[in-house]
């Protein structure tokens, strides 16, 4: 008995492994480093991701800050250790400090002289309740008078503003001209609704004054490590 061949019976006649595409694998964009100094000479660098790359180097030169593609080991090995930026609607970035070693780390790999911002000219704020205070000792509220606990006892990261208090870890807005925020600690409470402050990890910088309303939440998992 003679079985024909047809198109519906034929088996297929390429092998087994070509039947299969191949997956193609995307290699993403490297990532964006923004560093720089700040006018007190102050470290600062995030990463931004590599699809960002306009909108990350627009916003390092309107902070006068400095931007590399992360496109190297050693960079890429760098950008494992920095924080996440974000853009603000103004066009500038987030940009926190970072520890001096890690910044001299930086520069090394992107080839870069060390150079500090040129000292911007400050005007005197309007409203002086709003305004920040680098540089202003604790005054009269020293630790220990009035100085309310974190709510949630051993928190570092309160879970609103109401709860901000002596220990707790939270997002300070910059000096004056300057829209970022960055973690820093309650010191003391100067008045109801003002703190005195340290920026995070720069305790040989002075301390500051910032009201609550230039306070900002903390994510509970950014405040592991800091001291």
């Amino acid at each position: 008995m003679r079985t024909d061949i047809t198109l519906a019976n034929a088996a297929p006649t390429l092998p087994p492994g070509l039947l299969t595409l191949p997956s193609i694998g995307l290699t993403p964009p490297p990532a964006i480093i923004l560093y720089g100094r700040d006018e007190k000479g102050r470290p600062h660098s995030s990463k931004f991701a590599g699809d960002m790359t306009d909108e990350a180097e627009a916003a390092a030169r309107l902070m006068g800050f400095r931007f590399a593609a992360a496109d190297t080991d050693a960079l890429r090995d760098l950008a494992t250790c920095l924080p996440a930026g974000r853009l603000f609607s103004s066009g500038k970035g987030f940009v926190p400090f970072v520890k001096t070693s890690l910044y001299e780390r930086l520069l090394a790999a992107t080839g870069t002289a060390d150079k500090p911002m040129p000292m911007k000219a400050h005007t005197k704020p309007a409203d002086g309740g709003g305004a920040p205070g680098a540089g202003q000792g604790r005054g009269g509220g020293g630790a220990g008078a009035g100085d309310p606990p974190a709510t949630r006892a051993g928190a570092k990261a309160p879970a609103s503003l109401s709860e901000v208090g002596l220990g707790s870890f939270v997002l300070a807005q910059g000096d004056e001209g300057d829209e970022g925020y960055y973690a820093a600690k309650v010191l003391a409470t100067k008045t109801p609704d003002s703190f005195v402050l340290q920026w995070a990890g720069y305790s040989d910088l002075p301390e500051f004054v910032r009201p609550r309303g230039a306070l900002g939440l903390l994510p509970p998992e950014a405040a592991v490590g800091l001291a």
